[in-house]
């Protein structure tokens, strides 16, 4: 092997121990982030479940507001008149020449 060769191999190793920590950081990052969010998750639920032992209402109810509803008088569409299509009359097929030799024949001399 050349010294080139061995050069590259040895790149490629450096480069592949790089990109696996890089892998190996961003999916830490990642856990992490869903860790904060669970841990916020479960501060909410928690105080959910205080007011809940304190007896208050946690659903928070409003009046429903009632919009007037306006009925559109609805309007068809008059259809156009149908044009009747051209009929195309089916062509005959032309046969074309015969290929091989013809049943029976047994072209020998």
């Amino acid at each position: 092997m050349n010294s080139d060769r061995v050069d590259e191999i040895a790149a490629l190793r450096e480069q592949k121990k790089l990109d696996r920590q890089a892998e190996v950081e961003a999916r830490e990052a990642k856990e992490a982030e869903e860790a904060k969010s669970h841990k916020a998750n479960m501060e909410r639920i928690a105080k959910k479940m205080a007011k809940i032992a304190a007896g208050e209402s946690t659903v928070v109810e409003e009046a429903p507001v009632e919009e007037p509803v306006v009925e559109k008088p609805v309007v068809k569409p008059k259809p156009a008149p149908k044009k009747k299509a051209a009929v195309k009359k089916p062509t005959a097929k032309a046969k074309g020449k015969s290929r091989g030799r013809p049943k029976g024949s047994t072209n020998k001399k």
